[in-house]
């Protein structure tokens, strides 16, 4: 009997990565069930009379004005606590699948262990000393994976038996061939201060190579100081995500793929996966891409203040093909059977 394939997936819905997920799931064969770490009605919250009543009396006896996110912090628990109430006891051939738990409590991610007693499997896709509220929570997995190999390489976390795994690209839309002549270059990414400069130098350079930039940059804090410093008109300023139909339609026009390492983590980001799987060029301030199997200098240049005069003819060379087992091996697909250990597949191991 053909048993049909289940997942629940529990992870935030304010990044631009949980419709394609679903989809994704879906393309595969799997029916979805998703909590949401981020339900996006309770960040629109009024609060009722009574509760207005209670936040002024506590700010102006108490010097306390923390009600107002307390009450969020109840009702996301609350919400979250019936989806999961909803979901029946899942099968041996069911799974779930957390993505960043730190943003669910430790009640809430004991309630849905509940439901499942061999395949409840965490992904970590942010540095564990980014979000250290996550370590408490991996004892709780079966599995829990991460994407940074300095996490593993960390003597504090020896005893969490984690495992190292990539990102991986979408593979739900197949690529079109394209030409990679160095025309367009395209970045998106939220604003760090520690990479304005290699940012800035990187959208200099390749303006006078007579590249067109797509670089986007988004602020979260402080917009109008941090805006001062993209002093290139060709960096846009976005005031929101861009999602992820519209980000495949910027990676096809674009030639090269820019992704400049975010200084809180070792990682490779998913801009890498997206330049492999798209066949196209990618500029990267990430050297440890040199040790995975996909690396190939006529494709990746590792952008390095000593090597920059090097870019001319890295962009003048044309694209070397990748083998296609290689490809897929980054792919959707058997990245999430690495995940839920379904074989067979590719194994994918982060580099020590």
């Amino acid at each position: 009997m053909n048993l049909k394939k289940h997942i629940v997936l529990a992870m935030p819905s304010h990044s631009n990565f949980c419709s394609p997920m679903i989809e994704n799931l879906k393309f595969h064969g799997y029916s979805v069930t998703f909590i949401d770490a981020s339900p996006e009605h309770l960040k629109k919250m009024r609060l009722s009379f009574i509760d207005k009543c209670i936040h002024f009396i506590r700010k102006a006896l108490f010097k306390n004005s923390d009600y107002k996110e307390l009450k969020k912090t109840w009702l996301k628990e609350d919400y979250i606590s019936k989806m999961i109430d909803q979901i029946p006891l899942l099968t041996d051939h069911d799974h779930i699948l957390v993505i960043r738990p730190d943003l669910f409590s430790q009640d809430r991610l004991q309630q849905l262990r509940q439901k499942s007693e061999h395949n409840y499997v965490g992904y970590q896709w942010n540095g564990l000393d980014r979000f250290p509220d996550t370590v408490a929570r991996i004892g709780l997995f079966d599995r829990f994976f991460v994407f940074d190999h300095s996490d593993l390489n960390n003597p504090k976390f020896d005893t969490l038996n984690l495992i190292g795994i990539t990102n991986f690209s979408f593979d739900m839309h197949q690529p079109t061939s394209t030409h990679h002549k160095g025309q367009r270059a395209y970045f998106v990414g939220l604003h760090f201060d520690e990479r304005v400069e290699t940012l800035t130098q990187c959208a200099d350079i390749l303006s006078k190579l007579g590249i067109q930039l797509d670089f986007n940059i988004r602020i979260l804090k402080n917009i109008e100081t941090s805006r001062k410093k993209y002093d290139d008109a060709q960096i846009k300023i976005i005031k929101k995500n861009i999602d992820f139909s519209k980000n495949i339609e910027h990676i096809y026009q674009a030639s090269i793929l820019v992704d400049i390492l975010n200084p809180i983590h070792q990682g490779l980001s998913f801009r890498t996966f997206e330049a492999l799987y798209y066949q196209k060029k990618l500029i990267t301030s990430n050297a440890n891409i040199k040790n995975y199997d996909f690396y190939h200098p006529d494709n990746i240049f590792i952008w390095e203040t000593n090597n920059l005069p090097q870019l001319k003819d890295f962009l003048a060379r044309p694209y070397t093909q990748i083998d296609q087992n290689i490809v897929e091996k980054y792919c959707f697909h058997n990245w999430l059977k690495n995940i839920l250990d379904i074989a067979p597949y590719q194994k994918i191991v982060l580099p020590d």
